[in-house]
């Protein structure tokens, strides 16, 4: 009897293997809730996206994504060049790289929203300005405003010095594109490498504008961010000079208090609709995923939020 469900058993697994998809090349295809694929997300949305993949990870034990953080410009490059398929990035494709690059090959990759994020600025603790109207980080962002005496008179801080995570981050391109109108940046910006860099770089300089994904910085229960917040501060922007401020938390970025409000996707670029990528994309702009996203801080793309206004 033992030798009999042995022989089933080898019978079965021929027949899973035979029924598995293959490629032309001959390798097993991955499918929406197994196999293995190589993502790139910007390097902005690192705290988001790990602890979402490490939830599809156990949910789907057969399935395995390695993702790599880099800057959107990177991740864009790699996936027009084919050398990775699922991107992670704060744009969609323009009609540009979708006519050089992807519909001659017969298909446009979906992207997919699976979050609202902010664009933040952060402040040195002895900074004590604290709200911005959009056309005054519109006239700092360009180097109108070099100076903190040509915001605020009284400052004695000095050189406006503004930095960025990566010269090819998004934070970079919604900067100069979405806020600056296309001009170029102040000669007082410059880009390190991280977030976490900026975070620390303007928390030792007290004439420093931090911009960064709001990511790095809304979910109040993880230690790291508490860290973070204790180090800096978080600006107010309003739309207009002298009216009230707003942060660039879920609340404001549903009622739209915060002007600075950009949309992350997931672009697939797999050309099939059964892959590991679609699976990742239904997962993040799912129930479970969408969960992460509220818990992390960030405004869900897809699932309704409750806000509940508190009379005082």
């Amino acid at each position: 009897m033992l030798r009999n469900v042995l022989i089933s058993t080898v019978i079965f697994s021929i027949f899973l293997v035979s029924c598995e998809r293959r490629g032309k090349d001959g390798k097993v295809l991955d499918t929406p809730t197994t196999g293995h694929i190589r993502i790139m997300a910007d390097e902005g949305y690192k705290p988001i996206i790990a602890s979402s993949i490490d939830v599809f990870d156990s949910i789907y034990r057969r399935a395995s994504i390695d993702a790599e953080y880099v800057s959107e410009g990177e991740a864009v490059a790699a996936l027009i060049r084919d050398s990775i398929q699922v991107i992670i990035i704060t744009r969609q494709l323009t009609n540009e790289e979708l006519d050089k690059y992807f519909r001659p090959r017969g298909f446009e990759p979906p992207a997919t929203p699976i979050a609202h994020d902010a664009v933040a600025f952060i402040l040195n603790p002895a900074n004590r300005d604290t709200v911005f109207a959009v056309d005054q980080i519109r006239d700092i962002l360009t180097g109108k405003y070099t100076k903190w005496k040509d915001f605020n008179p009284k400052s004695n801080l000095g050189d406006i010095r503004l930095v960025f995570d990566n010269p090819l981050s998004g934070t970079v391109r919604y900067a100069k594109d979405s806020i600056g109108g296309g001009a170029p940046l102040s000669p007082n910006a410059s880009a390190l490498e991280t977030n976490a860099e900026v975070i620390a770089y303007v928390a030792k300089h007290p004439n420093a504008i931090g911009i960064i994904g709001a990511n790095w910085i809304s979910d109040t229960d993880d230690k790291g961010v508490q860290a973070f917040r204790r180090e800096i501060k978080i600006a107010d922007i309003a739309k207009s000079v002298g009216a009230e401020g707003f942060g660039p938390y879920q609340a404001y970025l549903a009622t739209g208090q915060y002007p600075f409000k950009r949309t992350v996707y997931l672009i697939n670029a797999q050309g099939r609709k059964n892959g590991l990528g679609m699976g990742l994309a239904a997962f993040l702009a799912g129930d479970t995923g969408q969960r992460i996203v509220l818990k992390d801080g960030l405004l869900p793309a897809q699932a309704p939020t409750r806000l509940i206004q508190i009379k005082r």
